[in-house]
């Protein structure tokens, strides 16, 4: 089970999204459960800190279209995303 603290997440930790999480850029596109890495951390307090993710193969398998679809269309790379720390959880794998 994954753990609550946003604080020790850091670059490298895997990470799962906490449930009710949609994706920023598009609202209608929930993320609650992709899993991934975290590969940087913006921010200096705990409380503005923003993480940089990588999606793991498994999230980019079960990713709709539509949001694929969306991201290019955007030019947006759909394998990567920004999301606050009370939007994420420690995960054991």
């Amino acid at each position: 089970m994954g753990k609550k603290a946003s604080s020790t997440i850091k670059a490298g930790s895997n990470i799962r999204v906490k449930e009710g999480v949609c994706v920023p850029e598009f609202p209608e596109i929930c993320c609650e459960g992709w899993t991934g890495m975290v590969v940087e951390v913006r921010g200096k307090k705990v409380a503005d800190r923003t993480y940089i993710l990588e999606w793991d193969e498994e999230t980019e398998q079960k990713m709709p279209e539509a949001y694929k679809s969306q991201c290019e269309e955007q030019g947006l790379f759909f394998k990567m995303a920004c999301l606050p720390g009370d939007a994420l959880i420690l995960s054991d794998s």
